[in-house]
């Protein structure tokens, strides 16, 4: 049986593929921007939450300019990222879990709750849902 002949290794192509560029997972810019877009949904958050307790600051103020000038300087960072509030401070509304965060927990069914705290959107995206307390059955406005 007559021997197999090896083919020699080909030192140019090994050198090329040590030239080659390395594969990347994701564009540098893709990643980039995918990390300043989380590092803004987390300023979102935190603003949102700030927005919705500014409710309790303004109702119990020491003074009320500081009260004022601090509403103001955050209803305009909100509306430069595009956040809006929702929902009118004690008035009644139909609960609905998807725009209400019970204030209180209860035991018996309810159907009505009285706004304690504004919500806080983008578009139709809930940020932080609306303070709601829920209203005890045949309880009146």
């Amino acid at each position: 049986m007559p021997a197999v002949k090896k083919k020699p290794r080909s030192r140019l192509g090994a050198a090329s593929k040590a030239n080659a560029k390395p594969t990347r997972a994701a564009p540098e810019g893709a990643l980039v921007d995918a990390l300043a877009e989380a590092a803004w949904a987390r300023a979102d958050g935190a603003l949102a939450e700030a927005l919705a307790l500014f409710d309790e600051v303004e109702s119990k103020p020491r003074s009320a300019a500081a009260a004022a000038m601090l509403g103001q300087a955050l209803a305009l960072a909100a509306r430069r990222r595009g956040l809006a509030r929702f929902g009118t401070v004690g008035t009644i509304e139909t609960f609905d879990p998807e725009r209400h965060q019970l204030t209180k927990s209860v035991k018996w069914a309810f159907g009505q709750v009285r706004i304690r705290v504004r919500g806080v959107a983008r578009g139709s995206e809930v940020l932080v849902k609306v303070g709601a307390a829920p209203m005890r059955p045949g309880k009146g406005a």
